[in-house]
């Protein structure tokens, strides 16, 4: 399967369950607004997100290029797969039932209190049971990914989405702003559950094994999953600082950032989920054989595919930030101060969709190359220039500047990586990039430039008619643009899509 066809698919999958998510996010903004349950809410389903975003990844990285080695050397995997599933149970069980009886101390450290604190606490007693399932799903879909199988764990997105939304409907009348805690546990199960008929089609069974003593594999996996998951923890700790920023600026800016970040996400993770997880196994497969040309040529043509489909949605939350903001949440108790709140920060964190994808697809190489102390040193500068950041810029922003250091945090990140990768293995792109991001910048500022210009006249029709009409031409210029200019991989995926949708190809 190509790369450009395994892309397109999670592409779909992907959308899909970020629908999902987002759909949810609508429900809680009309139930509570910007107001102290959404807060409670959101503070709480931050453990479990940075587990979802964290875990997964650790586990995919030393994995993978152990089971990729075994695989090609046509060695089995299933005792390995044995061991880990003990080492995993474990640690997560433990991790579960420490989160269950300290949830109000950890609740503490966000600097809640009295009423929203207690809501807090009691929501992450819901919560941390997930933390069971996301080392399970971690496990799994490792698995999946390195036998070069990405449906059913990106399927696992679309299966929590739906039955976190299907479980607050059910749950919220009969508990209230809880229910939608017990609901988010809901969802991480469904994650991992979808993932258990394909397991079983590769072959593995689900047992136990204590043989770790003088295992060569985990050995050299403990040796690199120290740091990779120091390296995940650091990397998500802004997360955490960001909930305690927002808290001190005041009651609701808590909701409103995590509004604007689950409008930014959307496109992280539909393009960044689409070229890392299927780029990771081919990075190191290339690494293992030495082939370190074919490995820097993937390498380029992701973060070129990246920069091509994420600088113009940037420009566009700059451009359309007010409207989305309004269409997307405004109903119910998300009134006109929450969409003021949400949509000042959506610019912010816009600034840094590119280099966060791009940081996380470095990592991977770093990965990769079984270096997993350069990313971990390079996320701690990046929390030090986001405090900093955050100090400078919220006198200046207010929460504005909350989301701007994220960004600014992100940009150090990936130039210091692309630096350092550089170092290690020489340049990790040709002048072509450079070719390639000139023309993408041109084209979004030709689409900016136009949007503006008919602004005056476009804002008078309804938001539901105004955005979807001005989204669709910035996209239509844009790629106009990218087409007059020949962009050879814009025609690339042009030619791609319309190979698909013709029925020769379907029955090719």
């Amino acid at each position: 399967m190509s790369l450009l066809r395994v892309a397109s698919m999670i592409v779909v999958l992907t959308l899909v369950g970020r629908l999902l998510g987002f759909f949810r996010s609508v429900y809680v903004s009309s139930l509570y607004g910007t107001g102290m349950e959404a807060d409670a809410f959101n503070i709480a389903a931050t453990i479990p997100l940075t587990l979802f975003l964290v875990v997964p990844g650790a586990i995919n990285a030393v994995l993978i290029p152990t089971m990729r080695g075994l695989i090609e050397k046509q060695e089995p995997t299933v005792e390995l797969y044995h061991k880990m599933l003990a080492i995993i149970l474990g640690i997560f069980a433990l991790l579960s039932v420490l989160g269950i009886v300290f949830s109000h101390q950890l609740a503490a450290m966000f600097g809640l209190s009295g009423e929203k604190l207690t809501l807090t606490a009691e929501m992450l007693q819901w919560m941390w049971p997930s933390a069971v399932f996301i080392g399970l799903t971690g496990l799994w879909s490792s698995l999946c990914n390195a036998h070069q199988h990405f449906f059913t764990p990106t399927l696992g997105t679309v299966a929590n989405g739906a039955l976190v939304i299907v479980g607050m409907y059910v749950l919220v009348p009969l508990y209230g702003a809880v229910g939608l805690a017990i609901a988010t546990s809901i969802g991480y199960l469904a994650a991992m559950l979808v993932m258990l008929p394909t397991l079983r089609s590769f072959g593995y069974r689900h047992r136990l094994s204590f043989a770790w003593r003088d295992d060569a594999s985990l050995k050299g996996m403990g040796e690199r999953v120290i740091p990779i998951l120091i390296g995940a923890v650091v990397a998500q700790a802004t997360t955490f600082m960001e909930r305690g920023f927002a808290e001190g600026v005041g009651t609701g800016v808590v909701s409103a950032l995590a509004n604007a970040n689950q409008i930014v996400q959307m496109p992280m993770a539909i393009f960044v989920g689409a070229f890392t997880l299927p780029l990771f196994p081919l990075l190191a497969s290339h690494v293992k054989r030495g082939e370190m040309a074919e490995m820097k040529q993937i390498l380029q043509k992701g973060l070129a595919y990246l920069f091509i489909l994420l600088v113009p949605v940037t420009v566009g939350l700059a451009l359309y930030a007010e409207p989305v903001v309004r269409l997307a949440f405004e109903r119910g108790a998300f009134d006109e101060h929450s969409v003021a709140l949400t949509a000042w920060a959506l610019p912010f964190y816009g600034l840094g969709l590119y280099f966060l994808a791009a940081r996380d697809l470095l990592t991977r190489a770093f990965y990769a190359l079984e270096n997993t102390k350069t990313p971990v040193i390079i996320g701690g500068v990046g929390i030090g220039v986001y405090v900093l950041a955050n100090w400078l810029l919220i006198p200046l922003l207010g929460h504005g500047g909350i989301a701007l250091a994220n960004a600014v945090s992100a940009i150090f990140q990936a130039l210091l990586l692309f630096i350092l990768l550089w170092r290690a293995v020489g340049s990790p792109v040709r002048a072509n990039f450079l070719i390639t991001a000139g023309k993408t910048l041109l084209a979004c500022a030709i689409m900016g430039a136009v949007i503006v210009l008919v602004d005056p006249w476009l804002s008078l029709l309804s938001v539901w008619l105004y955005l979807p009409i001005g989204i669709a031409g910035g996209a239509v210029i844009y790629a106009a643009v990218m087409a007059l200019l020949r962009e050879p991989l814009v025609s690339e995926l042009l030619q791609k899509v319309r190979k698909r949708s013709t029925p020769a190809a379907g029955r090719s």
